[in-house]
């Protein structure tokens, strides 16, 4: 059973019920599609990273569990909507345990990877300052999240009349969008830093890792800010798509940020077996002229 105040529709039209269940069905799919995405990264990460930190273990399979408490919770909506609900236009109406699975769960994952970008922040720069300004952020995105949770758990319906939730649903994405946005920028320029004083081979491991940053920040940006201008501007369903998928990509994010790792030791080792075969050829060629005379 599920706490209403606002009474859903009895009756609907055929486009208001295409816009109400058909947004649903496609996040809860992209859902699915990206859980698998994780699971082989988390897997990937698990054979070949054992020695890491017990806290960076603890941090990426913390997340793993939490995003498959998410899908099942999303799951279970969609089975009321889908399955036990067939036939009945107000059940559509109703959003179960969506004040779970989007607004709480998907804030504390998405607070979990962007504190831990900050602490990477602080290890790049030794800004106690922006670690902070990130670390505050996230909470707010997180108190956003909470409080959203809160509206939606006591009013489980998507006719909500409560005049609170609009504004703490833009809190929380609004948040999300800008601490993203503070981290990508952070981030690059403290590569780009430091990529002006690597040397050899890691100059091109920084142009990668930059170009990444770039790519995962844009991403969780873009997002963050569809899923706000869905849900306050447009007047149907569209924000249940990207609502439903957006701690998936921040947990992708993370668990592609883990795994470059491995991405780059291949691409050093090739780098630095090219230089010695270069190497090598270069003394061939200085040598083979003597060696010539000689004879």
């Amino acid at each position: 059973m599920v706490h209403v105040t606002t009474p859903p529709p009895t009756t609907a039209t055929h486009e208001e019920i295409i816009w109400l269940a058909g947004p649903r069905l496609i996040g809860l799919l992209f859902n699915w599609g990206l859980l698998g995405v994780l699971t082989t990264q988390v897997y990937i990460y698990h054979v070949n990273f054992p020695k890491d930190k017990p806290i960076l273990k603890a941090l990426v399979y913390g997340i793993y569990l939490l995003d498959w408490a998410q899908t099942c919770s999303a799951t279970y909506d969609a089975f009321q909507w889908f399955v036990y609900g067939w036939g009945d236009i107000s059940v559509l109406y109703l959003v179960y345990t969506d004040f779970l699975n989007v607004p709480l769960l998907s804030s504390i994952i998405g607070a979990l990877v962007q504190i831990f970008y900050g602490w990477r922040i602080w290890i790049f720069s030794k800004s106690k300052v922006l670690f902070g300004v990130v670390c505050l952020l996230a909470c707010l995105q997180l108190g956003g999240g909470i409080a959203v949770s809160y509206y939606l758990f006591m009013d489980a319906s998507e006719t909500s009349t409560n005049p609170h939730l609009n504004q703490t649903v833009a809190v929380r994405l609004a948040g999300s969008a800008v601490v993203d946005a503070v981290i990508s920028v952070s981030m690059t320029y403290f590569l780009l830093r430091s990529k002006a004083q690597a040397l050899g081979p890691m100059t091109n491991v920084m142009t990668r890792l930059v170009r990444l940053t770039i790519e995962t920040g844009t991403i969780t940006v873009m997002m963050a800010i569809l899923d706000l201008v869905f849900f306050l501007k447009e007047h149907n369903e569209l924000h249940q798509v990207s609502g439903v998928v957006l701690c998936k990509v921040y947990s992708n994010t993370l668990l592609v940020l883990f795994n470059n790792r491995l991405v780059e030791r291949n691409n050093l080792n090739k780098e630095q077996h090219v230089g010695s075969n270069d190497s090598a050829l270069s003394e061939f060629r200085v040598a083979r002229p003597a060696t010539l005379d000689q004879a």
